[in-house]
């Protein structure tokens, strides 16, 4: 069998061929593309150049080639330093790199390719491109600070939803601004609340204790940050603008960017920052910092509201409480006054005739009986509504007696607790007090009448800032959602939401048929606030 000869390679590059013979090709190829495209020699001399160089650089084609590359692109009479064209000569390969021009301050991706061609000097040819990315540059710039701003934004935002003061919103704010260090801030900074006709300082980061007694309370008008809070405008200035009227003593000159923190058009609070020594507050940053401001604000006016809410709803609870209390004082007093009375009136009217006839000694007996009976049941009732032991000795004695009886009179064993975290126990207030005894007996007399339990447990826990009340048994107990849905069987449980919400509380019920209830609420208590400083 024959082997049919290997067809011979023939060379594809220009390894050694003179520019000249390639030259009218070559050009219409370099014409073709949209950007800067180049045939440099290794003395960065330009041999030649396309259409799109000939028309931005409004030169003709012998004008330019023979001119030296720095100087045509760059402005520069020697080659700069981050120039592809260097290093390929040094590499003897291609080379590709982006470069930014300070003379015509732009970006630019350059790439030089030896290309085989030789010039008329004798010297190789390269291949030099480059394409103006200053757009594309600026765009990806831009997008950077955007997801740096909306990330710091969203991570703001974040920290205002676990807030519960409005000095804590102040510090999430200060905070955040001056761990960014894109934003050029320095580590001190001071947050001011509105109050009246004058602001509070409130949060302060790493300045001196004298600087903090000058500001303490600053008045509106007064100094940069009363001058903010009075005009509601941002301010950017040096320490020597004459709105900064107070002099630290031993601080050296120093830059504010002092931002009122408003919402419709009311004015919260201010925070002060201090800007880092050469550093400047572009556009971006200002946006920025605007936007946290604005989060803040809101945030702020949110907790305000629900303060306004809180302080509304206890002095109505109050006024509701006092009228229901005032009401079962009322009927308490009446059934022990006038209907007690009567019935012991007519018990000595009954022992009169009796005394008078014999014959209704035997009738006497059992109308004596029924009407004691009466009345020590008139005098429970009374007790119920309004005991005074509550009044005289407060939540846990009334507590324990009522438990007491409860256990006295059914076959049910009760466990109470009544522990406080405090060395000195005190007295909680008497809406609380009286609040939390008709929760307990609500809860305390369902376990009696429904849930057939053995055992139950009553026990109160007072801390610094809440008070939790718990109810156990080992009953029977029930489906929650059914009752909770059925009007007539739900009353008693209603009334206690009820009770519990004008208190401020929460109230939550967990129960399982046949595996016991368990009742819990939690009521908040008044914590004094501590001196922000």
């Amino acid at each position: 069998m024959s082997v049919k000869p290997e067809k011979e390679k023939k060379c594809t590059d220009f390894q050694g061929i003179p520019l000249s013979s390639a030259g009218q090709q070559i050009q219409q190829l370099l014409d073709a593309l949209p950007f800067y495209a180049f045939l440099v020699d290794s003395a960065h001399t330009l041999v030649a150049v396309n259409r799109k160089v000939v028309q931005d650089f409004r030169l003709d084609a012998t004008q330019l080639v023979g001119s030296c590359c720095p100087i045509v692109v760059h402005g520069k009479s020697s080659p700069i330093s981050e120039c592809p064209l260097v290093e390929a000569l040094e590499r003897g390969e291609a080379v590709e790199r982006e470069l930014f021009d300070s003379g015509g301050a732009r970006w630019m991706r350059a790439a030089v390719f030896p290309t085989g061609l030789i010039g008329d000097d004798g010297e190789p040819v390269y291949l030099h491109f480059v394409r103006d990315i200053t757009d594309i540059k600026t765009t990806e710039k831009r997008l950077s600070e955007s997801l740096e701003h909306h990330s710091a934004l969203y991570d703001l935002l974040q920290q205002f939803q676990h807030c519960h003061s409005n000095s804590q919103i102040l510090e999430a704010l200060v905070d955040e601004i001056i761990s960014l260090s894109w934003l050029g801030m320095a580590t001190m900074a001071v947050g001011f609340l509105a109050k009246d006709n004058h602001l509070e300082l409130t949060v302060q980061r790493n300045v001196a204790p004298g600087q903090l007694a000058r500001c303490k309370r600053v008045h509106l008008g007064e100094c940069l940050c009363g001058k903010a809070a009075e005009t509601g405008r941002r301010l950017v200035c040096s320490s020597t603008n004459t709105d900064h009227t107070i002099v630290y003593q031993g601080m050296g000159e120093h830059r504010h960017a002092v931002l009122p923190i408003s919402h419709e058009g009311r004015v919260l609070g201010v925070v002060a920052l201090y800007i880092k020594p050469g550093d400047e507050l572009n556009s971006f940053k200002l946006n920025f910092l605007d936007a946290a401001v604005s989060a803040a604000a809101s945030a702020l006016a949110g907790q305000i509201a629900r303060e306004d809410v809180k302080r509304i709803r206890e002095k109505s609870m109050a006024q509701v409480i006092s009228y229901q209390e005032d009401e079962r004082k009322h009927i308490a007093k009446e059934l022990h006054d006038q209907v007690c009375q009567s019935l012991s009136a007519l018990l000595l009217e009954i022992q009169t005739h009796a005394a008078l006839d014999d014959s209704l000694r035997e009738a006497q007996r059992g109308c004596e009986a029924r009407i004691r009976s009466l009345i020590d049941e008139v005098r429970c009732m009374a007790s119920h509504l309004r005991p005074t032991i509550l009044d005289d000795y407060g939540l846990e004695a009334a507590l324990a007696r009522h438990v007491e009886e409860l256990s006295s009179q059914k076959s049910l064993v009760i466990d109470y607790q009544y522990a406080s975290s405090s060395e000195q126990h005190q007295r909680m207030p008497a809406p609380i007090e009286i609040g939390l005894y008709r929760i307990a007996l609500e809860a305390l007399d369902n376990v009696v009448s429904h849930a057939s339990a053995n055992r139950a447990s009553l026990i109160i826990l007072q801390q610094h800032s809440k008070l939790t009340l718990l109810v156990e048994d080992d009953g029977c107990g029930f489906d929650y959602s059914a009752v909770r849905s059925d009007l007539d069987r739900c009353m008693g449980l209603i009334g206690m939401e009820q009770r519990i919400g004008l208190m401020g509380g929460t109230l939550r019920i967990e129960s399982t048929p046949r595996k016991g209830t368990t009742v819990r609420a939690e009521i908040p208590l008044y914590v004094p606030a501590a001196d922000p400083v």
